[in-house]
């Protein structure tokens, strides 16, 4: 076997990695025995060599193995760590910073290494820490990005790497329908767990707001629920999103649910003239977007037909608006108004990616910038221009 030296970080050896050399060998990777010197939880591979240029550079590069520390280093990145394929510990948290308070994972792209970063990611937020994922493409470790690919890529995959409270919302959201309240609140009960973890209020916010656009709810339900989760270190949203957010939705979207049953002709009219990514967004979208396809229906068959249509918690929902005595708002106000919101919701997005990408602050993000202040300039002109 090829012999690793392992050194604590004062830079003694105290242990080594024995790595297969023949093909089929098993098992690949043989330790040392555990001791009272030698602990893997305790320690990181290779901050001997890197600690003074972590302190120096204030963040640290956190990969999974010996070649990935190895071809990390050679490739001009001078502060790299290695778990050496355990996880992250409390112990190894504490120790890297002592030197840094920022990191950037650079795990393996496939599903074991996704679920290492989601793990370490949680673990090194907890501490306080400030986490970007570096994504690499699929297939390729660090190790062979680097000789695939070469340096210079690797290292711009390192500086453009992703927050990862942003990183982990992406990789949940992949699985969810945000057109249906159950998957909603499924997908923020998911994230339930991560916002127990963010230690600073501020922070807590800032992620609600980015669930917000998300999970398409609005900002005071997730907020309030985030808030919540994080102080009594809850795990479930037991309310339905449904159920909370009455309060939130707006009264354009009362107005047209309160038509849609009460002056059906007229809300049909204004729906029609909506298209889809105009209820992209709302509280009610789901049941806006029910009702959409209902526009050529003969008026007197659409309320029982959409309320067949509709969840319990929906159907809840709209027979609680319809039950006010007069109209939430003017129906025909409603479909401008609703095109009005999603101008708003839009220039929110847009604003997200500027501050992300100035966060960010490498050529390549402030480079985008321009483009998008301009795409926002032109969003507020359409905003304004419906006022008139």
């Amino acid at each position: 076997r090829l012999m690793i030296p392992i050194c604590r970080d004062a830079g003694s050896i105290i242990a080594f990695g024995g790595r297969a050399l023949e093909t089929g060998q098993q098992p690949k990777y043989v330790n040392s025995p555990e001791t009272v010197l030698y602990s893997k939880g305790r320690l990181l591979y290779g901050l001997h060599i890197t600690k003074d240029a972590i302190r120096r550079l204030g963040y640290s590069v956190i990969v999974e193995g010996y070649f990935d520390f190895a071809q990390a280093l050679q490739a001009g990145v001078k502060n790299p760590v290695a778990t050496c394929g355990t996880a992250l510990t409390n112990s190894q948290t504490r120790l890297l910073r002592r030197f840094a308070s920022k990191t950037i994972l650079s795990f393996d792209p496939d599903q074991a290494g996704k679920s290492a970063a989601s793990r370490c990611g949680e673990l090194l937020i907890s501490e306080g820490l400030q986490v970007n994922v570096a994504i690499l493409d699929s297939g390729q470790d660090p190790d062979i990005f680097v000789r695939t690919q070469g340096a210079a890529k690797y290292i711009d995959k390192l500086r453009n790497s992703q927050p990862y409270l942003e990183y982990a919302i992406d990789q949940s959201a992949t699985r969810y329908d945000f057109t249906r309240d159950e998957q909603r609140r499924a997908f923020l009960n998911e994230m339930l767990g991560i916002a127990a973890r963010i230690p600073n209020a501020p922070a807590r916010d800032q992620f609600a707001d980015r669930l917000a656009h998300k999970a398409q709810i609005m900002e005071g339900v997730v907020r309030t629920e985030i808030r919540l989760a994080a102080i009594a270190r809850k795990t479930k949203i037991e309310k339905s999103l449904a159920d909370n957010s009455l309060g939130t939705i707006t009264p354009a979207e009362k107005g047209l649910l309160w038509a849609i049953m009460r002056d059906t002709a007229a809300a049909q009219k204004v729906l029609s003239e909506i298209e889809y990514d105009q209820v992209k967004g709302l509280a009610t979208q789901s049941i806006l977007q029910v009702a959409r396809t209902l526009i050529d229906w003969p008026s007197e068959a659409v309320p029982d037909t959409f309320l067949e249509r509709l969840s319990q918690e929906e159907v809840n929902l709209v027979s609680q608006i319809a039950t006010e005595e007069h109209a939430p708002a003017e129906v025909n106000d409603c479909g401008l108004e609703l095109r009005r919101l999603n101008f708003e919701r839009e220039r929110a997005t847009l604003q997200d990616a500027i501050d992300s990408r100035q966060r960010l602050g490498t050529p390549d993000a402030i480079q985008e910038i321009d483009g998008l202040w301009k795409k926002k300039k032109e969003l507020l002109q359409r905003i304004e221009a419906l006022g008139e």
